[in-house]
């Protein structure tokens, strides 16, 4: 036993001395590049160097960016301003938040902040696409997306879009509950990629329309129907799924799993323990490669993309593979957070204003459409109760929807529902028109629902020692960044910047101004792609996202067709009551200590302080389930299901 205290206690010192001599040697380094720089330049002022936030030995904090996320960013700020740098397995990663910089960060050369090298972890790693073949050809396949989406692509391949949704829509009994991720993805997945990769990938040859098989849902529970008591046996909501050996669910479920161990592709774990990963990329790849050797991508955006890049063969899946995985990974969950955000009671007046954009849309005038959100504000009342009034609720909206399932059966089986027939020709001209515009009500909520639910970092590489200007208009001291070292921001956490956003930026609000950067708040005006309300959420300069524009219109198109044909309601959630109940203690707590320091001001403001510091953005009373601050790259995605209550308009026209 004292030999084996003795090993482990000489090899913590030997951890440590090795730590320290690191640390001395990176000093040592840094002062001499330090020197060289100011050399160069002629004397200019010093830059700030970034102080490194402590860590794990050898580790660094890759187990606290891991476990916390955007919320460990968000505390390493708070501590240590505009810029700190984090040790991540022997990885240097510089965050920087000063609004100077981040125009920067677009705008730099190459030979100063390189974007290639910085995402090889992705291209490489996770979808097995070599640097040698991916590197030269990475501007030609941005053109080339660009170019075949650009707005006047749009209506063709949104009118795609709608015919391949309506028939999965249409199929959906006229009334009962969903949890709404589930059902979500098997829409957007069949619709998206049978737009842009064609419906014979998915094995849709025969489908008029693009729908993937199956009658009305409920009528095989074994395929995901609805069930007796008016939920989904997977989860959905009793809309219409893929049977399960079909070959639409077996991708669909492969993509999934695949999206689902991404970011842990992306580490430096080996993927042998990822067999789940591996399994799912296999799946993908066999099944992009069988199509393209089949010729079933000719005449697709998919297919336009493997004529222009001239990969060899043998890496074309896995070209494909990244394709599939940047036009879906973000679509469900961003979709969900425009509906929820949009159903949340302090936002009706927001949903009444899309709901009647959409109705003048398809011609049926923008008459009233009543309170759908009256049972959201049922459900907030509940969640401020007991978490035994919160299980009643969801008790009484289950027995509601059980009965309107019922009721909504027997309208389809008897004599027809007219909200369930398609729409005419000249209505869905009319969606495919709203979708395509940029300054509509519901284009603006989608604005707003990527600023708050925007990804949580987004990387360079620096290519050369340099200064990134600092503070809001460059009048700050510069920021000193180092080669090879990673160099990241935070559009997550930028967007709740008030440099940026200044009126109350944690909060909803689809009419605000722009980002403010550049002394602008017009898009595209300080830099190409980054500006407007959604800010940074699609990148900038060259390498800025080729399919902004026909994500907007996906996104657009899908609440706006969701919102016509359905009223929704959220139900209350799975532990809201506790959250509210926690807040309501550390809002007393706060007020008791203001008292007892005197001041009345500063109970409110304290209470004030505890709200915004626990509320997720846009969602104060905590209605809906919080973002997943762990993930880092993507859309956040909910951290918990997210339940609510729909029914179909019974009359479209006339009302």
């Amino acid at each position: 036993m004292p030999f084996e205290w003795a090993s482990c206690a000489l090899g913590a010192l030997l951890v440590a001395l090795l730590a320290w001599l690191r640390s001395v040697v990176g000093r040592m380094q840094l002062q001499r590049r330090l020197s060289a720089w100011s050399a160069a330049t002629k004397g200019a002022p010093p830059p700030a160097v970034p102080p490194v936030v402590a860590g794990l030995p050898l580790l660094g904090s890759a187990l606290a960016l891991g476990s916390g996320g955007a919320d460990f960013l968000r505390r390493c700020r708070e501590q240590h301003g505009d810029a700190f740098t984090l040790r991540l397995l022997g990885q240097r990663m510089t965050f920087v938040f000063a609004p100077a910089a981040l125009q920067r960060y677009f705008t730099a050369p190459d030979t100063l902040l390189t974007f290639a090298p910085a995402v090889q972890q992705f291209t490489h790693r996770v979808f097995g696409l070599p640097p040698k073949h991916f590197y030269p050809r990475h501007i030609v396949m941005l053109q080339t997306l660009r170019h075949e989406l650009i707005p006047a692509a749009l209506p063709q391949h949104t009118a795609r879009l709608l015919r391949l949704l309506l028939p999965r829509v249409q199929a959906w009994p006229a009334a009962g509950q969903m949890e709404l991720v589930s059902e979500l993805k098997g829409l957007v997945f069949d619709a998206s990629v049978g737009a842009l990769f064609g419906p014979r990938f998915l094995g849709q040859e025969a489908a008029k329309h693009g729908s993937s098989g199956g009658g009305r849902a409920g009528s095989n529970a074994g395929s995901g129907g609805a069930v007796a008591d008016g939920t989904s046996s997977s989860g959905g909501g009793g809309g219409v799924q893929p049977a399960a050996n079909s070959r639409a669910r077996r991708l669909q479920d492969a993509f999934f799993a695949f999206e689902g161990g991404f970011e842990m592709a992306a580490s430096p774990l080996p993927h042998l323990l990822q067999p789940r990963f591996l399994a799912a990329r296999r799946t993908l790849l066999a099944a992009l490669r069988e199509s393209h050797r089949a010729g079933h991508f000719e005449g697709t955006v998919a297919g336009t993309l493997i004529q222009a890049c001239g990969l060899p063969e043998e890496h074309v899946p896995n070209m494909l593979l990244a394709l599939l995985w940047a036009s879906q990974a973000n679509a469900v969950p961003t979709i969900l957070w425009v509906l929820g955000l949009l159903l949340l009671p302090e936002n009706q007046q927001h949903l009444e204003a899309v709901v009647a954009e959409a109705r003048q849309a398809a011609g049926l005038g923008s008459a009233s459409i009543g309170s759908p959100t009256a049972g959201g504000a049922r459900a907030a009342a509940a969640v401020q109760g007991t978490p035994a009034a919160a299980a009643k609720a969801r008790s009484r909206a289950r027995t509601r929807g059980q009965q309107q399932q019922q009721q909504g059966q027997q309208r389809q089986n008897q004599e027809g529902d007219p909200a369930g027939q398609m729409l005419s020709e000249e209505q869905q001209q009319g969606l495919v028109e709203l979708a395509c515009n940029r300054h509509s009500r519901v284009a603006a909520a989608i604005s707003e629902t990527l600023r708050l639910r925007c990804f949580s970092i987004d990387v360079r590489i620096a290519a050369s020692d340099g200064v990134l200007p600092g503070g809001t208009d460059g009048s700050g001291a510069g920021i000193w960044v180092q080669q090879g070292d990673v160099v990241a921001i935070s559009p997550y956490e930028s967007h709740l910047d008030s440099r940026l956003y200044q009126d109350a930026p944690a909060a909803y609000n689809p009419g605000r101004d722009g980002m403010h950067l550049g002394g602008s708040t017009a898009a595209h005006a300080a830099v190409v792609g980054v500006g407007g309300v959604p800010g940074l959420a699609f990148g900038g300069g060259k390498y800025r996202c080729p399919g902004r524009y026909f994500a907007e219109a996906e996104l657009a198109l899908i609440a706006s067709l969701l919102l016509l044909l359905f009223d929704w309601r959220l139900l209350p959630r799975e532990g809201a009551a506790a959250h509210a109940a926690d807040q309501a203690q550390q809002h007393k707590a706060g007020t008791a200590e203001a008292i007892t320091a005197g001041t009345a001001a500063g109970a409110a403001a304290a209470a004030a302080a505890a709200t915004a510091a626990h509320a997720p953005p846009g969602d104060p009373a905590g209605l809906l389930p919080p973002p997943d601050l762990r993930k880092l790259v993507g859309i956040k995605v909910p951290a918990g299901p997210c339940w609510v209550q729909y029914e179909r308009r019974r009359q479209l026209a006339g009302s």
